[in-house]
């Protein structure tokens, strides 16, 4: 009998002080008495070799599955999508949430013997704001100074409250040994790409790696986390295949035992009918869209976006590509969030002659009568190895036509695609989003112009949007913020700064005849491949 297994989301957005406790968590997953502790290799396969492996500024999928699994956060995402202890305990909040103070666990350590401290994770904080290292640069923006009074406590200071900021920075961080990062030189450029400064505190560290080839990670034997007597699968190696249907060959074949990106729609079914192929099912904290640059002259026009927003099918999408496993979204703010997903946006209507029309009224002519509009020509960029978003390119494209708009698609590599997207050289983005963990901090990465280090691939500089955003982002007051956020929500979506399209269910799936006991977390960041996940697993 086939075994299809779900996992709820509970998404909440912290609004006091937070006390976690470190006990309890998964007490029951011990490692089987017939399975020796470490016996065990796992194979996931991905499609996207490591871009990068300095942990405070890498972005892509492949890197954070491993560079997560290495360096510890102060907090993880569990499945429920709730904030719980990882080197953090907790945290409380003091001066009305303008110091903010971690308490650490006190038996982490790094895999050279030396203890993981309170200076490791003031370090990290102090060398990410010194650099303006990745997205973390942007949720440390208020952070006046940072105190270890001593090894297990970290106090942040900030210049004034910013509600998501210790959840935020607690998930979000990775934290790195103090005393192998301040002998490397310039961390913005520090590549970290040699086995002999691999040093991590997480539940894997990297051991050996063959670009194009393999990753292979080792356990570590002292990661607090993991079930008594040590993680079962001793070695987790990343194995690369240059597409998703030769990756779903190899898991059909026994060659890998997990798909670390979720099963495509289109191959759902056939797996199913695997006897020995378990799929899970895990919920997702991110979304697909379309991104427009607006470095772009053409596109900084908004009725061109808003034209744009209407030759897209987005309920025909899910009930196809999809079938029917995703949620239409019509603001930039995901209905995950429940209250801040502003209930009086309409979503642009699917109506590629009234797209037309308004190009037309906006002085847009075919003036050599190829039934294309002159000047409306864009190049569609995504990532190849969503299947999905692939597919949906090529039906946007050939709706686009009949709106008088040449869109030409060009899905490539990931690495490349991100590269590309963060470099601004593209015209329209086609991808998914991986986690976002709570809508302010959202909103200030993808949109807020003077976002260090972001993810603010629209290149966007809109003072009005700024305002907005940073008034938003210092209201403690609960139902003003919300307002404040769905006014913002508001704003982006008459701009049609962004094509929102769906929030997707995703599926992973596993040799559920050799392996057994993951703890997903969701989105297709996270899913099955976390560190604290692997370290549950258990041969079947």
């Amino acid at each position: 009998m086939k075994r299809y297994r779900g996992t709820g989301i509970v998404a909440g957005i912290a609004a006091a002080a937070l006390l976690l406790t470190g006990c309890g968590l998964n007490e029951d997953q011990g490692a089987q008495p017939d399975a020796d502790a470490g016996a065990s290799t796992l194979r996931i396969g991905t499609t996207t070799d490591v871009a990068n492996f300095n942990p405070l500024g890498s972005l892509s999928k492949t890197d954070s599955w491993i560079l997560n699994a290495m360096y510890p956060q102060l907090l993880r995402i569990d499945g429920n999508a709730e904030k719980v202890p990882e080197l953090a305990e907790g945290y409380t909040l003091e001066d009305d949430g303008a110091t903010v103070v971690y308490t650490l666990r006190d038996d982490f350590e790094w895999t050279d013997g030396e203890p993981v401290t309170a200076s490791d994770v003031k370090f990290t904080a102090e060398a990410i704001m010194e650099n303006q290292l990745g997205n973390v640069a942007a949720k440390l923006t208020w952070v006046e100074s940072i105190e270890a009074p001593d090894d297990t406590t970290v106090i942040f200071h900030l210049t004034q409250p910013y509600a998501p900021f210790a959840e935020g920075v607690g998930f979000w961080m990775r934290v790195v040994p103090e005393h192998i990062f301040s002998d490397a030189g310039d961390l913005s450029t520090f590549a970290n790409d040699q086995a002999d400064g691999w040093v991590g505190a997480g539940a894997y560290v990297l051991d050996s790696m063959k670009r194009g080839q393999r990753y292979v990670l080792k356990a570590n034997e002292n990661y607090p986390y993991a079930p008594e007597g040590g993680a079962a699968v001793g070695t987790v190696e990343y194995v690369v295949y240059p597409d998703v249907n030769t990756m779903i060959l190899a898991l059909r074949n026994g060659d890998i035992d997990l798909m670390g990106t979720p099963v495509p729609a289109s191959a759902a079914a056939s797996l199913e009918s695997e006897a020995d192929i378990t799929m899970q099912e895990v919920g997702s904290l991110g979304f697909a869209h379309l991104t427009y640059n607006m470095q772009n002259p053409t596109l900084a026009e908004q009725p061109v976006r808003q034209a744009l927003s209407m030759v897209v099918d987005t309920e025909s999408i899910i009930s196809t590509i999809l079938q029917g496993d995703g949620q239409e979204m019509v603001g930039p703010i995901s209905p995950i969030f429940g209250e801040f997903d502003n209930p009086d946006l309409e979503a642009y209507p699917f109506d590629p002659a009234g797209a037309k029309a308004l190009l037309e009224d906006a002085g847009y002519t075919d003036a050599d009568g190829d039934g294309m509009l002159d000047g409306l020509s864009f190049e569609v960029l995504c990532d190849q190895s969503n299947a999905n978003l692939t597919r949906v390119a090529e039906v946007v494209r050939e709706d686009a036509v009949d709106a008088g708009i040449d869109l030409t698609v060009a899905c490539i590599e990931r690495n490349t695609f991100l590269s590309r997207t963060k470099d601004g050289q593209y015209d329209i983005d086609l991808s998914q989003w991986g986690v976002f963990d709570n809508p302010m901090d959202q909103l200030r990465s993808t949109y807020l112009s003077s976002n260090p280090g972001g993810i603010n691939y629209n290149l966007v500089q809109d003072p009005e949007l700024d305002a907005l955003i940073d008034d938003a982002a210092v209201t403690v007051d609960h139902d003003a913020f919300v307002e404040k956020v769905r006014a913002i929500d508001e704003y982006v979506h008459d701009q049609a700064l962004l094509t929102p399209l769906y929030v997707e269910t995703f599926r992973f799936a596993y040799r559920s005849d050799r392996f057994e006991g993951f703890d997903p977390s969701p989105s297709d960041l996270l899913g099955m491949v976390t560190g604290y996940s692997l370290a549950q697993v258990r041969p079947a």
